[in-house]
């Protein structure tokens, strides 16, 4: 687990660079790839691989869309390589990938969560990169080094960093705020839940979730809400099993905090119903003020959202708890996910699996996911500064004073996530407690 200060300091190295670039006009040709269609390609032998993704055609997120991009790419290039690819809803995605892992049927290049690598590497159902990786420096010391970090398991590096994400952010409508009465955001809890019964009187949803997924709730929310109770060392402490626990009263702080925003009305009242995207619909149509959701939304929004709102929308983050033990200028975030290959390859498809990784982890799609107002795991060299939305630019300029918190759902096991983000549904609905709930989730941790 990376220190909060180191993780400031490689998210940082990341923005100075993308300032740096984005002060340049986008090269001609600079790094253009080698297309396919070569006599030496056309020679190649047929293989097949097969891929397990979240990169649905739909998706506005601008990584995903980086993505799918280089994958177009490659099979043109590679013309001799023929890719079966499955692309699953992320709920579904995470359901199918265990199913697969548990019947020894896995993919040939797939996506995986941080919290699944331990089992997926004592399972020996993932090949570890290391020594790949240092047979290709340019391509390792592309990465932010914390990424890397994320996915190194007992000294093994089991995955290729897809991503730098922060999940906690909330987009807020300025517009509103200023007709309510609110001149500025909210730098306390207490004037946090103020404008909250503001916006509420005046009409709004004042926060828009959905958690029908039930991800986003623990991922957007609780990851950031409990830091700020319970301070990154008492996360540390449970990820290393030296101690702490979830019955600990700052995490029932955050889990009641959260439930007391659901009874004062802060969501809509058909959270569990609807998904992210749903969400930001609501946002969207100004029936909400708000929405929490990770920076992979700004992409969304800019491709999605009416003028006015993408004119109105600004960034902020949790504001400090009284008396809670975390920082006010840290955000949740991680690399979260990376691509794995599957163990028993070899030969040709062994390095067909490596090209394709490598194309979709490196400098070109950290250029392209630039472009499309993303952060990859890799630093972008060279981007058009003409295509960057407004608020990716104010996002990068906000987190050059912010520190990075883990992801809960990127770090903790599978059986602790899944009781958690079941639990979190009831929670907002008033069907549990959060002292009921710390303990189911501590029963989870400790079987």
């Amino acid at each position: 687990m990376r220190k909060a200060k180191a993780s400031k300091l490689a998210l940082g190295a990341l923005i100075i660079a993308m300032a740096a670039l984005s002060a340049c006009g986008k090269e001609e040709n600079a790094g253009a790839p080698q297309t396919g269609g070569s006599s030496a390609a056309s020679s190649a032998p047929k293989i097949k691989l097969s891929m397990a993704d979240r990169l649905l055609e739909t998706s506005t997120d601008g990584a995903v869309v980086a993505r799918r991009k280089m994958l177009e790419e490659f099979k043109a290039e590679h013309p001799n390589v023929e890719i079966t690819q499955e692309s699953l809803q992320d709920s579904t995605y995470k359901t199918k990938i265990k199913t697969l892992a548990a019947g020894n049927d896995m993919p040939d290049v797939f996506e995986l969560i941080g919290s699944d690598a331990q089992m997926f590497l004592d399972n020996k159902l993932v090949l570890p990169l290391d020594d790949i990786m240092n047979q290709d420096p340019e391509w390792k010391n592309g990465f932010i080094p914390s990424t890397l970090n994320d996915f190194t398991v007992n000294g093994k590096l089991v995955g290729a960093p897809m991503q730098m994400l922060s999940t906690s952010l909330i987009f807020y409508n300025k517009a509103i705020f200023d007709k309510v009465g609110i001149t500025k955001f909210p730098s306390t809890w207490k004037e946090f839940t103020d404008a909250v019964e503001t916006l509420k009187a005046n009409g709004y949803t004042p926060i828009a979730l959905g958690n029908k997924e039930k991800w986003v709730a623990e991922s957007c929310i609780l990851s950031e809400l409990g830091d700020r109770y319970t301070g990154t060392d008492w996360f540390n402490s449970i990820k290393n099993r030296q101690g702490a626990k979830f019955t600990d009263a700052p995490f029932v702080g955050a889990l009641k905090a959260l439930q007391d925003l659901s009874k004062m009305g802060a969501f809509n009242s058909d959270m569990n119903s609807i998904d992210n995207n749903q969400q930001r619909t609501l946002y969207y149509n100004e029936k909400a003020a708000m929405f929490f959701e990770g920076d992979w939304a700004i992409s969304s929004l800019n491709s999605e959202a009416p003028q006015n709102i993408k004119d109105n929308t600004h960034l902020a983050i949790l504001p400090s708890v009284e008396g809670g033990a975390g920082k006010a200028n840290v955000v949740s975030g991680g690399a979260a996910w990376s691509y794995a290959i599957n163990a028993n390859l070899t030969g040709d498809k062994l390095q067909a699996a490596v090209d394709l990784v490598k194309k979709l982890t490196g400098v070109e799609e950290a250029n392209m996911a630039a472009e499309n107002n993303a952060v990859a795991a890799t630093v972008p060299t060279d981007y058009d500064k003409s295509k960057v939305a407004p608020l990716f630019n104010e996002y990068l300029a906000m987190f050059k004073d912010l520190e990075i918190s883990p992801i809960y759902d990127a770090q903790l096991t599978p059986a602790v996530i899944d009781t958690m983000n079941n639990g979190l549904q009831d929670l907002l609905i008033g069907g549990t407690t959060p002292e009921q709930l710390a303990k189911d989730i501590q029963d989870a941790y400790e079987s």
